[in-house]
Formats: C-alpha cells, sequence, structure tokens
C-alpha cells in the first residue's frame, strides 16, 4: 500500500491596506487652523553675546554667527538678490565653512526661516540703535 501526500500550497497571507485616517474638512474652522499653526511652530531661540547671534534651534543644536559686516561681505550676500534664509547659509559658509552651510540646508525649512529672519530682524535693530528717535 503506496500511501498518497496531497500538498497544498499555502499563499501568503494578505496584505492589508493601511487605514485612510478620516479628515474632517467639513468641521475645520479658522480657530483650528490657529491651533495648528501654532502647534507647527518650532521654537527656535536667539541670544546676542558681544558682537554675534547665537541661536538655538529645536534640537538643542547651536549656530553662531557674527553682527558686523563688511559692506563687500554684505554687497556680495544681496547681489544674488536671495532669500533671507539663503544669505543666512551664505553667511554660515563664509563664517565656519561648508559643512555648517551644509548642515543649515538640511533643517526644516521653517525652522531655517525663522532663525534667519531673527538673525535679520536683531541685524537691523542694531543698525538703528546708532539712531535714536
Amino acid at each position: 500500500m503506496s500511501a498518497t501526500k496531497t500538498t497544498t500550497a499555502k499563499t501568503a497571507p494578505k496584505a492589508t491596506e493601511p487605514e485612510v485616517p478620516a479628515y474632517d474638512f467639513d468641521s475645520w474652522s479658522e480657530e483650528d487652523e490657529q491651533k495648528a499653526i501654532l502647534a507647527a511652530v518650532p521654537e527656535v531661540k536667539y541670544i546676542l553675546v558681544e558682537d554675534r547671534f547665537i541661536g538655538r534651534l529645536s534640537d538643542g543644536s547651536i549656530v553662531e554667527v557674527p553682527l558686523k559686516m563688511s559692506l563687500d561681505e554684505v554687497d556680495e550676500l544681496q547681489s544674488d538678490g536671495a532669500a533671507p534664509v539663503d544669505q543666512f547659509k551664505a553667511i554660515l559658509r563664509k563664517i565656519s565653512g561648508d559643512d555648517a552651510a551644509n548642515d543649515f540646508g538640511k533643517r526644516d525649512l521653517v525652522e531655517a526661516a525663522i532663525l534667519a529672519e531673527k538673525f535679520f530682524r536683531t541685524l537691523q535693530r542694531v543698525q538703528q540703535a546708532a539712531f535714536p528717535e
């Protein structure tokens, strides 16, 4: 007597499709949007030490740039008509080298833009302090 062995092919279990979240577009309000925007703002702080702007990004990284630049350096930065974040990156490249500029370039766009804006606003306030009203 010979035994007959029947084999059945095993099939891989079906992959379940990820569940699509249920978004509620219909009840989204201006208040909801304002809360979401405020929650998305990264914490970027800075201090001034002597003639240096020292920024701290949300992950604790420190970025340091001088508040004093030559007119030629400013002309060079502005010649490209670049956005403030690009100008800030160029300052980092000139002062701290390619590694610092490349690291800054890998940052979150919003976080980088906030730090650059804070730097240029501070630079403007330093200039305005020379002409008190």
